[in-house]
């Protein structure tokens, strides 16, 4: 914010100097002089007007998106894909549980998912923003009313606003829906209730994807359960008997995305996302509003 404030006393001022010349020429009748400051001055005026708009880019996503319109990679017609999820960090001793990705992908991810639009909140975003379903994960009933969508870029400053503020959908304060689906309905533990401290929110750069081939912007609030001791007791009995649907990796392992090349293990059996879990990540997170806050929900 300090920078953006120098470059914006720097620009102004600069302006200001170009409007004094100009009238100084003008003042002696210096034809050539006068209309080099007028072209300077209008040079420091659209920067100034920049770096106006660059007060309003208060988050690392919304300078990208600046960016790239600035750059002419983007438009404001530019179809955008969002994905808005949330992920649980299930931590014991040095260890993270994983499980099995259920789209085929053969690799190992943090226990979470996708958000759900409830009620009528899908016909609102079509109505206000026009979003279209993501053509690039197939429409069944486990993904029906994801928070995967697409969108023109024009409107993603406004949609992410709702989403925080006002849209109908899955709150953090229970997302046990993914849990449940992950842990409890596959048998994997057998808990009534879990509570989770809320950590805080990853959001990617407005960027290129290279898995869809096109621009996208991903959420991702973490949340860190907080086990019972007999909670944590299952965690560590699990530890002792991994299965295909689970396993459990190090920060190491993680941020390696389980390649281990002493072992001459060369192939990536973790999802890249999985980094954002980490304890050693936490302090990248965005510092939302609710971050902190503890919560107990029923599964």
């Amino acid at each position: 914010m300090k920078k953006k404030i120098w470059m914006f006393i720097l620009w102004i001022g600069l302006s200001l100097i170009s409007g004094v010349i100009i009238w100084l020429f003008g003042r002696y009748e210096i034809g050539l002089g006068e209309a080099v400051a007028g072209a300077l001055i209008a040079i420091f005026l659209e920067r100034t007007g920049k770096s106006v708009q660059d007060f309003y880019d208060n988050t690392d996503w919304k300078a990208s998106q600046r960016k790239l319109k600035r750059g002419g990679f983007i438009h404001d017609d530019t179809i955008i894909r969002v994905s808005f999820a949330y992920l649980y960090r299930i931590k014991v001793g040095n260890k993270y549980l994983l499980v099995q990705n259920a789209r085929n992908t053969r690799k190992y991810q943090p226990v979470g998912g996708v958000y759900k639009l409830y009620g009528n909140e899908s016909l609102e975003l079509k109505n206000r923003f026009q979003v279209k379903d993501d053509d690039k994960i197939p429409i069944d009933e486990s993904s029906r009313d994801d928070y995967r969508l697409r969108l023109e870029n024009h409107f993603l400053r406004a949609f992410v606003k709702r989403f925080d503020r006002k849209a109908e959908r899955e709150r953090i304060e229970d997302i046990s829906r993914e849990f449940k689906e992950e842990l409890i309905d596959s048998g994997i533990v057998g808990w009534k209730q879990i509570s989770y401290r809320f950590c805080g929110r990853h959001m990617s750069e407005l960027k290129f994807g290279e898995h869809f081939q096109i621009y996208e912007l991903l959420l991702a609030d973490i949340v860190e359960l907080i086990p019972t001791a007999e909670q944590e007791r299952d965690l560590r009995r699990l530890m002792e008997y991994e299965a295909v649907e689970y396993r459990f990796a190090t920060w190491k392992q993680i941020d390696c995305l389980g390649m281990d090349t002493d072992a001459g293990e060369l192939y990536e059996w973790i999802g890249d996302h999985t980094r954002k879990i980490l304890q050693e990540s936490e302090g990248n997170l965005m510092r939302i509003n609710g971050v902190g806050k503890i919560y107990t929900v029923d599964l």
